[in-house]
């Protein structure tokens, strides 16, 4: 199974309770008033989009997202992952897209994938730098709930209960154990039980080398200043 395979299988669970194709948007107007769009539901599109989002550039996407809320609106979240204006800025940064991308079906993946893998315990896990177990199958939880409001948190945090959104004023509509059980799925078919093994071994390398680091440093300066500490 690809990569693309993989990811596919996993936002089509995942993200069920976020937008259902590449060309749903919302925005908002006067009073702050949102409005959406939902491709094959209703035909009321962005007043200012004379096309699909898919069909748009990323340019024309951040000027729309730019406008105040007016009678025609500001362009908020859109898309198959519903990216909103802050979060198109930086996703655009890390992947190193210039303004003429098309934010296409392509695009629109990559961004998804990339927007995981900046969760430090997600991304951990999905490449199996941690093992497989139930306290880093929750935090890479917690990390797709920060995401994607639609997702439960799989803990109390913050004042919001057990798979309730992270979000306040947001509803969850995704159950944490789902996502997790999703996360597992894709977790092997992205990695494989050999390269995760060997992962999980890289990491621990690492973090024993910068313990070992913190040592020597420690080491030297009691060495350098024993006349000070009186040793």
């Amino acid at each position: 199974m690809t990569k693309q395979e993989a990811l596919k299988i996993f936002f089509n669970t995942a993200l069920k309770g976020e937008s259902k194709t590449y060309n749903d948007h919302n925005w908002y107007v006067s009073g702050s008033k949102l409005k959406g769009y939902i491709e094959g539901v209703n035909k009321t599109k962005y007043p200012l989009l004379n096309k699909n989002i898919e069909d748009s550039t990323i340019a024309e996407v951040k000027s729309f997202q730019a406008r105040g809320r007016d009678n025609n609106g500001q362009l908020w979240a859109v898309g198959r992952y519903q990216i909103i204006p802050t979060t198109l800025k930086g996703v655009q940064k890390t992947l190193g897209l210039p303004d003429s991308t098309k934010f296409n079906q392509t695009v629109q993946d990559e961004m998804g994938y990339a927007l995981m893998l900046g969760r430090t315990n997600l991304k951990n896990y999905l490449k199996g730098i941690i093992a497989d177990n139930k306290e880093n199958r929750q935090k890479a939880g917690l990390d797709m709930s920060k995401i994607w409001s639609s997702i439960g948190v799989p803990y109390a945090v913050n004042g919001k209960k057990y798979n309730s959104s992270y979000y306040s004023g947001d509803t969850a509509s995704v159950n944490t154990e789902l996502v997790q059980t999703q996360l597992q799925e894709l977790r092997k078919n992205l990695i494989g039980a050999t390269e995760e093994k060997k992962n999980i071994k890289n990491g621990i390398n690492y973090r024993y080398l910068l313990l070992s680091l913190s040592l020597v440093v420690g080491g030297y300066f009691v060495y350098k200043n024993r006349k000070l500490l009186k040793i």
